[in-house]
């Protein structure tokens, strides 16, 4: 399952094997290159707000700009989920803060009217999304302060068999906002594992979550070592400016296959440097990329076109002629803005070695 917590574990590993960057991500300059014109595409962002909190944005192909809402709360780590008509979405700060032990905000894609509600005290939240009417549900693991007895767990008066494992067993639970209240609908016994909250009938029933792999996102598949593609891009790329231990891996697109390094481990990631086939047919960096040598990548595709990110950098392309289309800097989290109908299940995960 791609989990958020990926990207966190991901970064810890670069910033543990390398020294820091000489210069900030975000100071990256917007490339030299004369963008070509695609089909009509929308892009989700978040962007650092002044002089403090994080506001999430709406970007559309032709320049146009929406900011949906405003949280006061840093956009590293915030998670998003839609409703499957699209007209309502969450924005989960699983971090917390002062005012509670983690917030979601709701908001109103129509009307850009957001609302806070404080994530259920009971239990640790894992994961918040819509189920199919467009209602708001949080999923939560709770493993302390729980009563035992004759093999079973005690609950406001109910007996809960423990799992055959019972090892780190606990609780989990599912919520649905109600009225601006969390009603419990639902609560199981686990094994106490990452996943526990996915025993629960109600995830299956989630059309769009936070933990849920990016249907966009593309497929990584580790090259051998010693393999001819590995060899060929080792060849073209002698010093790849960090030395994060790893591999070369390959995705397919439309457009042929991208190749980028991608760090060894349980929790995987891409990062530069980044490499495709261009017309002569040796192997290039995407034109106008311009990420730093340790930074983290994500690559998306959507019909024609392929979207790579970093830290706070936006590239689109055109697969067709292999051009870039849209450069932007200082925008986090860049994703193609879903299509209605086209969000995942927590079960759809995207086994793409992506954070």
């Amino acid at each position: 399952m791609v989990r958020t917590s990926n990207l966190i574990s991901a970064l810890l590993l670069v910033s543990a094997c390398q020294k820091p960057p000489e210069a900030s991500p975000a100071a990256t300059p917007a490339p030299e290159v004369a963008p070509v014109k695609t089909a009509p595409f929308s892009l989700s962002v978040l962007q650092d707000a002044a002089p403090s909190g994080c506001t999430w944005l709406r970007l559309e192909s032709d320049g146009r700009r929406r900011a949906l809402v405003t949280v006061d709360a840093a956009c590293d780590g915030l998670q998003l989920a839609w409703s499957a008509d699209g007209k309502h979405a969450a924005v989960r700060d699983p971090a917390g803060s002062a005012r509670g032990p983690g917030r979601v905000w709701t908001v109103d894609l129509t009307s850009g009217q957001g609302a806070a509600q404080l994530l259920p005290e009971e239990g640790v939240t894992d994961a918040v999304g819509f189920d199919s009417v467009g209602r708001l549900v949080a999923l939560t693991a709770h493993t302390g302060e729980l009563v035992r007895r004759d093999g079973a767990f005690l609950f406001e008066g109910r007996r809960i068999p423990l799992p055959e494992l019972d090892e780190g067993a606990g609780l989990a639970h599912a919520y649905r906002l109600e009225a601006g209240a969390w009603k419990r609908i639902e609560t199981v016994a686990t094994r106490g594992d990452a996943d526990a909250v996915f025993a629960l009938a109600t995830a299956e029933m989630l059309v769009s979550s936070t933990v849920a792999g990016d249907p966009d996102a593309l497929v990584a598949q580790g090259l051998d070592e010693g393999s001819q593609e590995a060899a060929r891009l080792d060849a073209v790329v002698p010093h790849r400016g960090h030395d994060v231990f790893g591999g070369w891996a390959r995705m397919e697109s439309r457009g042929g296959p991208l190749f980028a390094w991608r760090t060894a481990g349980e929790q995987t990631a891409l990062m530069m440097p980044v490499r495709w086939e261009v017309e002569d047919g040796h192997l290039a960096e995407p034109e106008g990329l311009a990420l730093p040598a340790q930074s983290l990548v994500r690559a998306m595709a959507r019909g024609d076109l392929l979207l790579l990110t970093g830290a706070t950098q936006v590239r689109v392309y055109d697969l067709g002629s292999r051009r870039l289309a849209a450069a932007l800097n200082g925008f986090r989290a860049a994703r193609f803005w879903p299509e209605p109908g086209s969000l995942v299940p927590h079960g759809a995960t995207a086994e793409s070695g992506q954070p």
